[in-house]
């Protein structure tokens, strides 16, 4: 987990970058969401904005400030961070479709190798993500948690379209795209639940340092799905809940 020792402080313009090296296990990201919180409390009245990255805290102030000045609040606010408190984190699954329409870029990847492909298609359903932020796109989801040896790197151009709902791998970091986008990740599936509702006050219902695992939906159960929502009708995919 981090200590104070662990961040170093970056300024750009009106932005003050707390940077920090990205740690994979669970508790360090809490920490990391608690800071966020706190720091975004204290300094409220001052900030026009504030996000997480994988690896930096960005606190956007409405106007110039001295880095001496605020150091020492941010010091002490680690210090005394109360992370006893958080709350326990919670376990989503989510439905994907890897039907082959939803794969072709793992297809591309293992040039075709159905062993290849199905093996990794697997092990990537059996894994347990966290995530990290939210970025890129509204609603982007940004998930930790692929190992290292599972990396696939970012496509070298661009597709023009990805579709909506397609969980993607880029490099180490997964993420789901929340609406039709380019994007030059590689699509492994697609989920057809939205991740946010932006016609609600509080629209993530997964948080920042929850866990995420995929389950695999037939062609058919997909396409339930999809009818469901747009009909406004039950489905047992359509709301996610935690599991623990």
């Amino acid at each position: 987990m981090y200590t104070k020792q662990d961040f170093n402080f970056t300024t750009l313009g009106r932005t003050l970058i707390l940077g920090f090296s990205y740690q994979h296990d669970e508790r360090s990201l809490h920490f990391i969401q608690v800071l966020w919180t706190a720091l975004t409390k204290q300094f409220n009245k001052q900030l026009e904005d504030s996000t997480t990255t994988f690896n930096s805290i960005n606190l956007f102030f409405k106007e110039d400030f001295q880095i001496e000045q605020i150091k020492p609040t941010v010091l002490k606010t680690i210090d005394v961070l109360d992370f006893k408190k958080t709350n326990p984190t919670k376990l989503w699954k989510l439905p994907v479709c890897t039907n082959e329409q939803y794969t072709v870029d793992v297809h591309d990847f293992f040039n075709g190798d159905i062993q290849r492909i199905n093996a990794y298609i697997d092990r990537f359903l059996s894994l347990e993500f966290h995530l990290v932020f939210y970025g890129f796109l509204p609603g982007f989801p940004y998930l930790g948690g692929l190992p290292i040896e599972m990396a696939i790197p970012r496509k070298a151009t661009p597709s023009r379209i990805t579709q909506k709902g397609s969980v993607a791998i880029g490099g180490d970091q997964v993420g789901i795209y929340p609406q039709d986008s380019p994007g030059g990740w590689n699509v492994i599936g697609n989920c057809p639940i939205p991740l946010m509702d932006f016609t609600k006050s509080s629209p993530n219902r997964i948080e920042p340092a929850d866990r995420i695992q995929f389950f695999k939906i037939s062609t058919a159960e997909y396409s339930e799905v999809l009818a469901a929502i747009e009909n406004n009708t039950d489905h047992p995919y359509i709301n996610p809940y935690p599991h623990d």
